[in-house]
């Protein structure tokens, strides 16, 4: 894999920053976005899409029980990490949505999830 490596000032790190979380985006995947066109499954609108479609409704569930063993082993741990805490972030501001976030509660070292409909 090619790394490519280039240098922004505060101000236009501030923005590419701000961009990607108005995307709810890692900025990587903000980068590949504006680029090429490219939007990976791993967003944050993909995971709450997901909920909202299977069967979570009562159960407590982590991030990566929304995606398939397959597609889960394709996200490297740094980016699970930004999806993790980008989705957290979004859900608290965000309570309508009826997914909560169960403190004190890990599965595997990971967040633990519920989802209520309202």
């Amino acid at each position: 894999m090619t790394t490519w490596r280039f240098d922004l000032n505060d101000e236009y790190s501030r923005k590419l920053e701000e961009a990607a979380a108005v995307r709810r985006l890692s900025v990587p995947d903000y980068i590949r976005y504006k680029l090429f066109g490219e939007m990976t499954i791993f967003s944050v609108d993909e995971v709450i899409k997901r909920i909202q479609a299977g069967d979570f409704e009562g159960r407590e569930f982590t991030i990566p029980d929304v995606f398939s063993d397959e597609e889960w082993s394709h996200i490297s741990k740094g980016s699970a990490g930004v999806l993790g805490k980008n989705f957290n972030a979004y859900i608290m501001e965000h309570p309508s949505l009826g997914i909560r976030f169960i403190a004190d509660k890990t599965i595997k070292r990971r967040a633990v999830y519920t989802y209520i409909i309202n």
